[in-house]
């Protein structure tokens, strides 16, 4: 289990720490979105700007693989959880439901 509640699923070293010792699920997300659309301009995303559309421009398969290694890294079934999947609205609010849930 790590710190604050939060279980990694997947190896314990490839968890984002905050400076106060508790996963920081924003640098993991923006890490999870460089890898995903292999933009690695991604890894300074602001957590206001929209996911898709004009924002960080996510498409469906990009969207599917975001929410599999959420799966993966932090065990919330985003789209299990929350059907009209507002919580990808923006990284800050994807990061906020992650936390609320695996808490």
């Amino acid at each position: 289990m790590g710190v604050g509640g939060l279980t990694a699923v997947g190896a314990e070293g490839d968890r984002a720490v905050s400076r106060d010792g508790a996963p920081d699920v924003v640098a993991e997300l923006r890490e999870i979105l460089a890898e995903a659309t292999g933009r690695a301009e991604l890894a300074g995303v602001g957590e206001q700007v929209p996911l898709f559309g004009a924002g960080v421009g996510l498409d469906s398969l990009t969207g599917t693989l975001l929410l599999r290694e959420v799966h993966r890294r932090f065990g919330v079934d985003v789209a299990g959880e929350d059907l009209n999947l507002d919580a990808l609205a923006t990284l800050g609010t994807l990061a906020a439901f992650i936390a609320e849930r695996a808490a």
